[in-house]
């Protein structure tokens, strides 16, 4: 008998030692899925691009040009195109807007 009422106080011990692990786990989980949430919030990814682009001078390089060849691209669909309820005509301004973009950043 003693046996078994070793074996069951032995078990009863492992069983609180994991429940205690599981806790411990969890909010370590938790804890870290904070973190993350936190990280992801817009404003923070925001503000980790701006401190990106202030520290690296070759990004701002890529974003300006970025930033020409699609208002590039804009312009000429608007230009080309307007505003327009055809069907094929706003495929084909997306076309134009495409193509344009394309090509005014491989001469940049």
């Amino acid at each position: 008998m003693k046996t078994y009422k070793n074996k069951n106080q032995e078990l009863q011990a492992k069983i609180i030692d994991l429940e205690n692990k599981k806790t411990q786990e969890f909010l370590a989980l938790k804890t870290e899925l904070n973190t993350a949430y936190a990280q992801l919030k817009p404003s923070n990814l925001l503000k980790r691009a701006v401190t990106d682009i202030k520290e690296k001078p070759e990004t701002k390089n890529n974003l300006f040009e970025i930033l020409i060849s699609l208002t590039g691209g804009y312009v000429s669909k608007k230009l080309l195109v307007g505003k327009s309820n055809s069907l094929i005509k706003n495929i084909l301004g997306y076309a134009v807007q495409y193509v344009s973009t394309k090509v005014i950043s491989k001469t940049i």
